[in-house]
């Protein structure tokens, strides 16, 4: 097999360190090229070693890590993040490497696009291992971002895992439909509910083209109920706010003494209806905080497994303030926006008892045993969904709440019996169970809503998607992006060790493109006299 240019070119240069008094003849027949080409790699070389670092490119372990460079800072920078090849080209040439590798924007483009040809290829190759178990379980997420054309998203919640993700002309239930085929028509999914916002379209394709539960989404639905007399009341408190601040400045400033009295008075009024204010701002947190922390499948103070029936006069009691608070904040919107909270509620607690069926039925096929079922149930299971809430949010009260909420479990659950009693390695699986089966529990798409983020700010950047580049990006997405366990979504879904996609893909890339010296840069500047600068 014939060498490429730059591997005859590694030759000599090695040829040239090995023995550097060698003459043309010699290197030519220490290398076996002709005479011709190792003076012209070598003219190269010297032209290219300009810079300190120069000589450590003509080294194969220099020249591998050149390659890895140019591409990652393709893969990280211009597809990931959407910038330019122009400013790729600017970052690779402020590390001097113009010498020894193509960085122009037309060079870099064009590796950059077969950058996505070989990120295609991953997924095409590894598409024979995305295959469910019989009957695996899902629950999945939908929603739509729109550009020119809407963006059609769909995600496995537990998992992060891209189903669709695809430009169409329109987002009606047969365009949904038709896009979920290539992956829904295979054998052995099992979808328990789909959550999304109330979109009609979404609705049907849950109900008839998944046969699954729809849940209305809670992310949704607590900012339209909140929005309104969160709106006001934030819209009152700076209104307040700068009145306190003129009247401060203006009595700085006199010197009369009645109108310092005035002004103290009025500023005295306006504290107490800053007071009464903050007052209602922490009813209305008050409420909404309860609201969030009483979906769930357990109760936050006894642990004991929660139903429909029993969230539903929480939520009654949290809905009480704000309706009064929605009577002086809000007017008719608020009392619109809690009207449609109530009727949107059957829709949310749907998720919950879809959750528990789901639950039951796979832990009946587990194991047998009523004890064991119990055990995991009603006391195993809260110990590892508490932690996983914990985990999640960042909010200080809600970690507050769920950390209290994890000690009470864990006293529970390290007092029962059947904790002592069972030997280590069955409690292994269980919590493994367990933590599958907490982490099935999704009451919004906020995973979804997150990508359309991600998209939107892409789109933007890069004027449009190409339908490779979107794929690429799904691609990605699914094989590529890392939670703090260190999985993909593919991973956790299909629970297949895929191989390391930048990896791979580095390996597939073949040579960078040679360095190109333009020829404008060569030619004589026909407007440079002598005596003055160039």
């Amino acid at each position: 097999m014939s060498l490429t240019i730059r591997e005859r070119g590694t030759t000599v240069f090695h040829s040239i360190q090995a023995n550097p008094n060698q003459g043309l003849q010699a290197l030519a027949s220490a290398t076996g090229i002709p005479k011709s080409s190792v003076h012209r790699h070598q003219q190269a070389i010297q032209r290219r070693a300009q810079h300190p670092e120069s000589a450590w490119w003509e080294t194969d372990t220099g020249s591998a890590w050149l390659k890895r460079l140019v591409v990652f800072s393709l893969f990280f920078f211009g597809i990931k993040h959407g910038i330019g090849v122009a400013e790729v080209s600017q970052f690779l040439k402020a590390l001097r490497l113009d010498l020894h590798v193509g960085c122009s924007p037309s060079a870099l483009a064009r590796v950059k696009q077969q950058l996505k040809d070989t990120i295609e290829a991953y997924g095409a190759a590894q598409a024979e291992h995305c295959q469910p178990e019989a009957g695996q379980g899902i629950c999945v997420g939908g929603d739509e971002v729109f550009f020119g054309l809407p963006v059609l998203v769909l995600a496995e919640l537990a998992s992060g895992y891209l189903f669709t993700e695809v430009q169409c002309e329109d987002r009606s239930y047969e365009t949904w439909t038709e896009q979920i085929q290539h992956w829904w028509s295979q054998a052995g999914w099992e979808c328990h509910f789909m959550v999304s916002d109330r979109a009609k379209a979404l609705i049907k394709l849950a109900t008839e083209g998944l046969g699954c539960v729809s849940v209305a989404d809670w992310f949704h639905a607590l900012r339209s109920l909140g929005q309104p007399i969160g709106r006001a009341l934030g819209h009152q408190q700076a209104r307040l706010a700068q009145q306190m601040k003129t009247l401060t400045a203006q009595r700085e400033v006199t010197t009369r003494e009645a109108k310092r009295v005035e002004l103290d008075q009025a500023l005295a009024g306006l504290s107490t209806q800053s007071d009464l204010l903050d007052q209602d701002q922490q009813r209305y947190h008050q409420a909404m905080t309860t609201l969030t922390l009483s979906l769930h499948p357990f109760h936050l103070d006894t642990q004991a497994p929660q139903t429909v029936s029993d969230i539903t006069p929480t939520f009654q009691t949290a809905l009480t303030p704000l309706r009064d608070l929605g009577q002086t904040y809000g007017g008719q919107k608020a009392a619109q926006a809690i009207d449609s909270f109530e009727q949107h509620l059957p829709d949310i607690a749907r998720g919950l008892q879809a959750w528990w069926q789901w639950a039951l039925q796979s832990l009946a096929a587990q194991t047998p045993s009523i004890d064991v079922q119990n055990w995991v149930l009603g006391v195993l299971l809260p110990w590892v969904y508490w932690q996983q809430q914990m985990d999640k949010t960042h909010h200080p009260e809600l970690k507050a709440h769920y950390q209290q909420a994890v000690n009470k479990a864990a006293h529970q659950l390290v007092s029962h019996p059947l904790t002592q009693s069972m030997p280590a390695d069955d409690r292994h699986v269980w919590i493994d169970w367990a933590r599958w089966m907490a982490n099935n529990y999704q009451r919004t798409s906020s995973a979804v809503e997150g990508r359309n983020g991600y998209l939107t700010r892409l789109h933007h950047s890069g004027r449009g998607f190409s339908p490779q580049t979107l794929k690429v990006l799904t691609i990605i997405h699914n094989f590529h992006l890392k939670r703090p366990d260190g999985t993909t979504a593919a991973q956790r879904l299909f629970g297949y060790d895929f191989p390391d996609l930048v990896e791979w893909v580095v390996d597939q890339m073949g040579d960078l493109p040679l360095a190109r010296q333009s020829l404008k840069a060569q030619q004589p500047n026909p407007f440079h006299l002598e005596g003055f600068p160039a």
